[in-house]
């Protein structure tokens, strides 16, 4: 285990007026860390979750697993990594996702296969204590679900959390293996029982709206909106219906029963390094359903940017990109890796990893930052473009991998919680950020490898009264008790080896038990 030191610092330099970035190396792996999800819990803002896909050495082989890790004071500390477990023998996961429902459970969707035979799917687990634990996950696609394309890449999982009759209800979009040559589509389930049973798989596009033969990884990004309508974009290149490659919506009111479609946009081709990470993500404004905002990766001639496109009016129509890296154009230097999100006040702000900085132009050999930008009118202009990573990261090939081609981020109030991947110590591993985003203040904490006092309680369950059981290290640290909502009921300083706790005055019920930086769940009977 580690030591975490918890050092909160507002670094700001006084000669330049500005502040530097401070960054959190969450997962520390000894190999390889990948594709990271952020999700913040809407019943307290201060429960944050991160999920990644990471090694671990079972039977003789290093296999990919999904971890998970949780913050109960807005990512300032971090309880010990938790697993999702694997559902067959010799299987491996990708492609964590992550969404709360308004009430503060928290759902994962993950990929767990093998090839050769191909077997598995799409599984989804639920946390009731804020990403602590997790149930058994249950299966929402099958690797047959159609039987020649293997439906389970790339899957992303959102929720409804609107007051409508549609609440609740879950979606996961997903799309062909990535060896399944095209002609391809994409697919979505959808779950009305927290994701226990789901729908008959079918596809998004559809009508006079098709992805056509040409695209062999026609990803649909999705997300739902204030008024319950399940929303999502793909991309498409069909002649009959537009001479020109287009990005298409479709939109659902009746929990996918039906969609009705629009044109994103169609522009013409450019080519891209296919070692770019070229994903685009849909986002819908928290408090007006009529506003959402597609991010994705745009080419010219000479550079590949992050191009902005919005709707204020539900979807129907669009307005044109707007270039977001605020680096000279034509220069050279590629952006991707893009993520967007709002606040609850519909202000946008979009993440992606930046080479403006490298000495080489294109993929291969340029090192890279990561930015954010803020746009306080739905993506019509953006605030000048703000570093989040604390240094200059050098080139490794290990980028041009599967595993490193997303990354994620939040935004609550004015603080910008986000996740990526990087390899400035050698290792892909997965880095945290909290930024103040009007002033790019950043607040950092520093983990520091050694070993960690343990602890315990007993008895657990209690009826009664609780014993926590530390070592001499540990004496002089505060307890702290949570409830499931963050609130503190109680709290004491630890004198000796052993502290007695009085529980009489709290409910049954689960709690959160706090020193340092591990956390543990008791239960109150």
């Amino acid at each position: 285990m580690r030591t975490i030191l918890i050092i909160l610092i507002l670094f700001i330099s006084i000669q330049f007026g500005i502040s530097q970035p401070a960054n959190t190396n969450i997962s520390s792996g000894v190999i390889f860390d990948g594709e990271p999800y952020l999700a913040i819990n809407p019943t307290n803002n201060q429960n944050i979750v991160a999920a990644w896909m990471g090694m671990k050495y079972t039977s003789g082989l290093f296999r990919i697993i999904i971890k998970t890790r949780a913050s109960f004071d807005g990512g300032n500390t971090w309880s010990t990594y938790t697993t999702l477990p694997h559902m067959g023998t010799a299987y491996g996961s990708a492609d964590p996702s992550m969404a709360f429902d308004k009430n503060g459970l928290l759902y994962l969707s993950y990929i767990d296969y093998k090839e050769a035979p191909d077997s598995g799917g799409i599984y989804v687990a639920r946390s009731f204590d804020g990403g602590l634990n997790w149930d058994t996950p249950s299966k929402a696609f099958d690797m047959y679900d159609v039987i020649n394309k293997r439906p389970i890449d790339r899957p992303w999982l959102v929720v409804d959390n609107s007051n409508t009759v549609n609440s609740g209800t879950l979606y996961i979009t997903t799309k062909p293996a990535p060896w399944i040559s095209p002609p391809n589509r994409n697919y979505y389930k959808v779950s009305s029982d927290s994701g226990h049973t789901w729908s008959t798989i079918a596809n998004v596009d559809g009508g006079t709206h098709l992805v056509g033969s040409l695209i062999a990884a026609p990803m649909a990004t999705p997300a739902t909106t204030l008024n319950g309508s399940f929303c999502a974009i793909y991309p498409s290149y069909v002649v009959s219906q537009n001479p020109l490659p287009a990005f298409y919506l479709a939109k659902s009111n009746n929990k996918g029963q039906s969609f009705n479609y629009t044109t994103v946009a169609a522009m013409a081709a450019n080519t891209i390094d296919t070692n770019f990470k070229t994903g685009y993500h849909l986002t819908t404004s928290p408090v007006d359903s009529n506003k959402m905002a597609l991010l994705m990766i745009k080419s010219n001639t000479t550079d590949v940017d992050i191009m902005a496109l919005n709707s204020i009016n539900a979807g129907q129509t669009w307005s044109n990109p707007v270039r977001v890296n605020d680096n000279t154009a034509g220069n050279g230097k590629a952006q991707d890796m893009v993520w967007c999100t709002y606040n609850e006040q519909g202000k946008l702000i979009v993440t992606w990893r930046d080479r403006r900085n490298a000495s080489t132009n294109g993929f291969w050999n340029a090192g890279y930052d990561f930015y954010y930008a803020v746009s306080n009118d739905n993506g019509l202009s953006f605030s000048a473009n703000q570093k989040l990573s604390s240094q200059f990261i050098a080139f490794d090939s290990v980028i041009a991998q599967n595993g490193n081609d997303f990354m994620c981020c939040e935004y609550k109030a004015d603080t910008l919680y986000s996740v990526w991947g990087d390899t400035r110590n050698g290792k892909m591993n997965i880095y945290f950020a909290k930024t103040i985003a009007s002033t790019n203040t950043n607040v950092g904490i520093t983990l520091l490898e050694g070993d960690e006092p343990q602890w315990n309680i007993f008895p657990n369950p209690s009826y009664g009264d609780i014993n926590i059981s530390v070592k001499d290290e540990l004496k002089g640290k505060e307890i702290i008790l949570y409830d499931i909502n963050g609130k503190k009921p109680l709290s004491t300083i630890i004198k000796d080896n052993i502290t007695k706790i009085n529980t009489n005055g709290i409910a049954k019920g689960t709690y959160l038990i706090r020193i340092g930086s591990e956390v543990k769940q008791f239960i109150k009977n």
